[in-house]
């Protein structure tokens, strides 16, 4: 009879208590599995991931996009279960919850309306995240600002252009990504000769220079495939171009690109054959 008593005497306590630890019990098992869901993805991701020399990069990339889906996933638990273990709460104590939501819907709508950019660059950096548009190590062009990523945050993301300076972009602004250094880049050549030079021998030397480059112990590697040489470009009575184009692993082809100038430079100088000065020529496509 005591213990029926008591059951009643304190029935609101225990069962706030059997809430509290419904809540607990919950946000672990939900964590673990949100935890088991993220490595799922990243290792779906990692099995299709590009070969790339720097390993280092790759490595921090993924664990860059592990930390933030991670997050995302513990903050929509966190804020569920805490949001509803409270009204369950307060509902045992008597409180009148229709008035309470009433009012918090009204407060939350003032907040959101005030927060929309705030918002708006949290849910674009989800999205960056999980497209894996780009990644720390990568060399981007977001319009206003190009560099490479240092950061990628769920509301900022940070990148450092040539000149050393960090630049803030809030993931909401970016409109247009530009990736130079996903999968695969291209190391791209426009020369251009005075109309009077032999194109088979222009070419032959060309094409040996970079087949030498794709053999070379250094920037070898960071080749792949055989340098194309896509023909002519443009002619005029003054001048035609030629396009070379190789091939690269991500973020090598600037480096092939100023080996190959300069060797194409002695090879010419060698052969006794001037480069012609550049005119204002399309060569986009």
């Amino acid at each position: 009879m005591d213990f029926q008593q008591f059951l009643q005497d304190w029935e609101p306590l225990i069962r706030i208590t059997f809430i509290v630890l419904g809540a607990i019990i919950l946000a672990i098992v939900l964590r673990i599995s949100s935890r088991r869901v993220v490595n799922a993805i990243v290792q779906g991701v990692n099995t299709h991931a590009r070969e790339i020399a720097d390993k280092v990069v790759e490595e921090q990339r993924i664990l860059q996009r592990t930390k933030t889906i991670a997050n995302v996933l513990d903050n929509f638990i966190l804020w569920g279960i805490t949001i509803t273990s409270i009204v369950m709460i307060l509902s045992e104590l008597g409180v009148d919850i229709g008035a309470l939501i009433a009012v918090t819907s009204i407060l939350g709508a003032a907040i959101g309306f005030g927060a929309q950019s705030l918002v708006k660059d949290i849910l674009s950096g989800i999205f960056i995240v999980f497209e894996d548009q780009y990644g720390i190590g990568d060399w981007v062009d977001l319009g206003e600002a190009n560099g490479e990523v240092e950061k990628v945050g769920l509301r900022i993301t940070e990148l450092r252009d040539v000149h050393g300076t960090l630049w803030f972009v809030r993931n909401g602004e970016i409109l247009r990504v530009g990736n130079y250094t996903q999968d695969w880049a291209r190391a791209l050549l426009d020369l251009p000769f005075s109309y009077e030079n032999d194109i088979d021998k222009v070419n032959a030397i060309i094409s040996n220079v970079a087949t030498e480059l794709a053999t070379d112990t250094q920037l070898g590697p960071a080749i792949l495939g055989d340098p194309e040489i896509w023909g002519m470009d443009y002619v005029s009575g003054e001048q035609f171009v030629i396009r070379v184009a190789l091939t690269t692993k991500p973020s090598k082809q600037w480096a092939v690109t100023r080996e190959l100038r300069s060797r194409l430079k002695t090879a010419f100088d060698k052969e006794g054959i001037a480069l012609q000065k550049a005119t204002r020529i399309n060569l986009s496509n």
